[in-house]
């Protein structure tokens, strides 16, 4: 009985104790050029505007990117602690589990290579179309993990394993499409490498969350906060992934009627491919996670001021993803709501305004965001949710 009761004590104990649910969900696509209009026809379904079509031509560059990130993020904050030995240095921190999945895809490319997929190559007959400098880059993964937070700074520190069950990267150097006006003979060079890996064969690795949280003082009544936030650091090993080479050119002027009939398409294709130098190789790669590194400013729920700035950059260790910097002023309207405007730039796109919320309640807080409220070159969706219990 007494046995009993000294458990019941325990749960009751670790029941009632601090707990935390972290809950951390974002949508995000953007372009430097693309129209909005044309992306949701991708995504949702529907027809493509020629009219949009042509304004995102008018508003591309020689180099444009667009780039896609979705993902979702569970943390349980648990009420144990790391060591009861008060002497050690662990005793403040407590155990916490995390868990997410997450999906980044990135495409770097020419005006000219736009036009060709979206108008044809009726349009440009007579000139060299350059489709250099192509990269492609897409990454599927979930991840389970746990760690230690020290509940008096919010620092967290988590360690990941991690499935990768999608990998995609593609770079085309050197590409060129010539279509001859008077025999309409299309000439297409290609130098460039692909390497694809997905299921069956999953790539398994381990990845880094490192949330740390430190302040600095201006004077006694100003004391700002900031976060250095580390996410996905680490690698992954796929035990097959197919690698494919292009090198070479190609010469198409069509076929007769009857030269249709007596070939095999089979033969044809592999013709294509050899004229283009095609190779294909298997085996085992490394490969890096798209790590995301942020350095911020963040909300201070206790700040005496009404009217503050705000501001951060991002990092995401991807070639088809360009530094983000944001910047803004929030105002604190009531106690248990703070809403802030600014700008951002970079990522996967230009100039463009953002705008944010954050609500507190009694044992929770939630944080709405959005990089593009002009919803012009894309659109974007951040949500941050946190319970005490």
């Amino acid at each position: 009985m007494r046995y009993l009761l000294l458990l019941l004590v325990i749960g009751l104990q670790s029941f009632y104790a601090q707990q935390t649910l972290l809950l951390d969900s974002y949508g995000s696509y953007n372009s430097t050029g693309v129209r909005r209009q044309v992306t949701d026809a991708f995504l949702y379904g529907g027809l493509i505007d020629s009219s949009q079509i042509n304004r995102s031509l008018a508003q591309l560059q020689k180099r444009n990117s667009f780039g896609l990130q979705m993902g979702l993020n569970a943390q349980w904050q648990s009420p144990w602690l790391v060591s009861k030995d008060t002497k050690k240095w662990a005793s403040g921190y407590r155990w916490t589990f995390g868990a997410g999945i997450h999906q980044y895809a990135g495409l770097q490319f020419s005006k000219d290579l736009f036009g060709l997929v979206f108008q044809g190559g009726l349009p440009s007959i007579g000139d060299t179309l350059d489709l250099s400098n192509l990269r492609a880059e897409a990454t599927i993964f979930s991840k389970i993990g746990f760690g230690f937070y020290q509940p008096s700074t919010q620092s967290s520190f988590l360690l990941h394993f991690v499935a990768v069950q999608q990998q995609l990267g593609a770079v085309l150097q050197d590409a060129t499409w010539f279509q001859d006006p008077s025999t309409a003979q299309i000439d297409l060079a290609l130098v460039g490498r692909a390497s694809l890996g997905g299921m069956p064969a999953n790539a398994y690795g381990v990845a880094l969350d490192i949330d740390y949280r430190f302040g600095s003082s201006d004077s006694s009544e100003n004391e700002q906060q900031f976060q250095l936030l580390i996410q996905n650091l680490g690698v992954a090993r796929s035990a097959q992934t197919n690698t494919y080479n292009f090198n070479g050119t190609l010469a198409y002027a069509g076929f007769s009627l009857a030269a249709w009939q007596q070939t095999n398409l089979d033969q044809l294709a592999s013709g294509f491919l050899d004229s283009l130098g095609y190779q294909n190789t298997k085996g085992p790669n490394w490969m890096l996670l798209p790590a995301q590194i942020q350095l911020a400013k963040i909300l201070d729920w206790g700040s005496l001021q009404r009217l503050e700035a705000y501001y951060g950059a991002q990092f995401i260790l991807r070639q088809t993803y360009t530094p983000l910097i944001y910047a803004g002023a929030q105002l604190k309207v009531t106690k248990g709501w703070h809403t802030g405007f600014g700008m951002a730039y970079g990522g996967f796109g230009g100039l463009r305004m953002q705008a944010y919320s954050a609500f507190r309640f009694k044992r929770s807080e939630l944080l709405l965001r959005s990089d593009n409220i002009a919803l012009q070159n894309g659109a974007s969706l951040y949500l941050q949710f946190r319970c005490d219990f």
